[in-house]
């Protein structure tokens, strides 16, 4: 147990009320809350050899006033100060703003301190700061987020806190982990953190802390995989494989070698006298619903029944519909919230008594009153639509049914590592035959006319067009074009010609059903729509999606998008229509155009946009960490993950005193968040 946790910040002599007040308003309650109360970033003040920064580099030099300064001024109450500094032999033009109270105090010959942005090419550095002297100790400073608290203040506190508590200051990592890796103490943590000498002392409290809490992040997951490995036991399931096969040689196609490894990984679950906890993951026509047909399949040859919820009615009228063709011999049942009272009545009896093998539906799976004879198996499509609870008030409906989630949304293996650690992850990467790849352009706005064009063409044809739209409404603040008004556009365009329909978020959920049930049955030739659609009916039909300021969107989300159409083995396109303002925009959206990986984007995604972003912290359990970063330290994480296995697989949690610190850590974050623990 760390000391540190029991002892208030009241208890530091010296500390007024006030500080007091102000401390709690940081969220520092204890010393242990004030020692970890770590910078935000550091200010670096470290001299930097001038003959080895690069251009954009900041640095800090010392160096001699060669010129008189000069001040110019420009619009309202601007000014600059320019002046010529030598630094080792080479002149260096500086640049500063509005600095007019220096104005008489820099001379020739004075020796200044610099800090800001070089530029090699022109010899200048714009400064950010500027002192009348050479730089001595003060080489790199912490930065806090203090709202009203003065630095200086704060530091003050942190000083008197650390001399005297000192002897308080334990290492929650076991001695034998610190050796392992030549990891500084605690006590040089807390004082190189707060009070840094030099960058490497900077460094070594990184190593350090980003360690620790992937460990500790890594170690609570596979506590509680464990725990519940050993409370969430189930019958076996039973089931002879060549039914399975049969079952499978039957099929119209022929399963990926990917989908065949998913359904062995999964086939091997149901198998097993632990709840299955499985995550299959896949790019949108990947073929994730046969798989999960062939475990319902399993789950009913086993004597059990299966459930597969969906986030939207169409998606769940889909899945009813493929299920019931392919289980012609099984009872498969459809449940919604626009399912009569006298059919829901009927199904929940059905239910009950066992004649329903397969329910499919929406939230109406777990709403009151629906109660399982035989629950074996529970399926959640797009997982990460619903919310934690919700999942767990599904498991709930039946004694120890295995769970499987399927995401159309391909998670990269740095998140999949960390935000389903508690899970086994299955990808399903490889493509059905025959699937022709969507062809993605990128063009401005200019070329409407050659867009509007090809929309024809393809409609003419027969086929199907999505225009997808940022914004609803019109925006005062932000020139983009918004639903409405591309609406009243194509209305008019093809007026007589072609039916245009209107998908937005403001529409009832009976108005969204539907348009897209009119354009599913191919009454609506051409949808304009908002992101709704990202995840919607298998529109087989539709050949062109249309993204218009595709710049507002994520990589993920445009491939989500992309993925609506290439659904047969007509050639698809997707055109992404964006007035980019600079190159990185460019870059960001030429991704798009290079790959239709949803891996490989996914991947470019995360580094763009950063893990919480990426994922949302709704559905992602990331914790906020002090320093780590799951993308950045991935190193780090994968061997914190590797320790954390070794670590409760050996029970050295339990068993060796010197990971107790640890464990006490553990038990306490998991009983604070409320999660699975007995």
């Amino acid at each position: 147990m760390n000391k540190l946790i029991e002892v208030k910040v009241n208890e530091i002599k010296g500390i007024s009320k006030k500080m007091i007040e102000h401390l709690n308003e940081l969220e520092i309650f204890t010393i242990y809350d004030l020692f970890y109360y770590l910078p935000y970033r550091y200010e670096n003040y470290e001299v930097a050899n001038i003959h080895t920064v690069n251009t954009d580099d900041k640095i800090t030099v010392i160096g001699q006033v060669v010129t008189e300064p000069v001040f110019n001024y420009f619009g309202a109450r601007k000014s600059r100060l320019i002046f010529n500094i030598v630094v080792d032999d080479v002149i260096i033009k500086i640049t500063a703003f509005n600095r007019d109270f220096l104005r008489g105090k820099i001379s020739k010959g004075n020796h200044v301190t610099i800090t800001g942005k070089f530029d090699k090419n022109k010899a200048q550095i714009v400064a950010s700061e500027l002192r009348l002297s050479k730089l001595e100790n003060d080489r790199v400073e912490p930065v806090y987020s203090l709202k009203s608290l003065k630095k200086p203040f704060f530091l003050n506190v942190l000083k008197k806190a650390l001399a005297q508590f000192e002897s308080l200051i334990n290492d929650e990592l076991p001695l034998s982990l610190i050796n392992k890796y030549r990891l500084i103490s605690n006590k040089d943590v807390f004082t190189f953190a707060h009070f840094p000498v030099n960058n490497e002392q900077i460094r070594q409290v990184m190593r350090r802390i980003k360690y620790e809490e992937l460990l500790k992040f890594q170690l609570k997951i596979y506590y509680l995989k464990e725990k519940e490995h050993k409370t969430n036991l189930k019958e076996l399931k039973v089931f002879n494989p060549t039914d399975i096969n049969n079952f499978i040689k039957n099929l119209p196609f022929e399963l990926t070698g990917d989908q065949i490894n998913v359904c062995n990984e999964i086939l091997h679950d149901l198998k097993s006298e632990f709840q299955m906890n499985r995550l299959v993951q896949g790019d949108v026509g990947s073929g994730k619903t046969v798989v999960a047909a062939i475990a319902l399949y399993a789950n009913n040859l086993a004597g059990y029944q299966g459930c597969i919820m969906a986030p939207t009615e169409i998606l769940a009228e889909q899945h009813y519909d493929y299920f019931r063709n392919l289980f012609s011999h099984l009872s498969v049942r459809l449940l919604t919230s626009s399912t009569s009272t006298k059919n829901r009545n009927l199904i929940l009896t059905e239910l009950n008594e066992n004649k329903i093998d397969i329910l499919v539906g929406t939230h109406a799976l777990i709403s009151e009153g629906v109660t399982y004879h035989k629950l074996g198996l529970i399926i959640i499509d797009e997982q990460h639509r619903f919310g934690v609870n919700q999942r767990k008030s599904l498991r709930e409906k039946g004694g120890t049914p295995d769970a499987l989630f399927l995401s159309a949304t391909p998670i990269p293996r740095t998140l999949a590592l960390s935000v389903f650690g508690d899970m086994d992850v299955s990808s399903i990467k490889q493509m059905p035959k025959g699937r022709k790849v969507v062809k993605t352009y990128l063009i401005k706005s200019k070329l409407e006319d050659r867009l509007v064009k090809f929309i024809d063409q393809a409609a003419s044809l027969g086929q199907q067009v999505y225009i997808v739209t940022p914004l609803i409404d019109e925006s005062e603040k932000m020139d983009l074009e918004n639903a409405i008004s591309v609406y009243e556009k194509y209305k008019t365009l093809f007026m007589g010609k072609y039916n245009v329909g209107l998908l937005h978020g403001k529409l009832s959920n009976d108005e969204k059903e539907k348009v897209m049930h009119e354009f599913k049955n191919n009454q609506i030739h051409v949808l304009v729509s908002t992101t709704v659609v990202e995840v919607g009916v298998n529109v087989s039909n539709a050949t062109l999606m249309v993204i218009i300021d595709a710049e507002r969107f994520g990589l993920a989300q445009l491939h989500q998008l992309r993925g609506r159409v290439g659904r047969s083995d007509l050639q698809s396109y997707c055109i992404l229509v964006s007035d980019f303002q600079n190159d990185k925009t460019q870059n960001r959206l030429e991704i798009m155009t290079k790959t239709n990986d949803g891996f490989e984007i996914a991947e470019e995604d995360l580094k763009i946009r950063g893990p919480g972003d990426f994922f949302g912290s709704r559905q992602s359990g990331l914790p906020k960490f002090k320093m780590a970063d799951i993308v950045n330290d991935f190193k780090i994480l994968e061997v914190a993950r590797d320790d954390a296995k070794v670590i409760v697989e050996t029970k050295e949690l339990m068993i060796n005193p010197e990971y107790f610190a640890l464990r006490y850590y553990i038990e306490r974050q998991i009983i604070e968040n409320n999660e699975l623990f007995d």
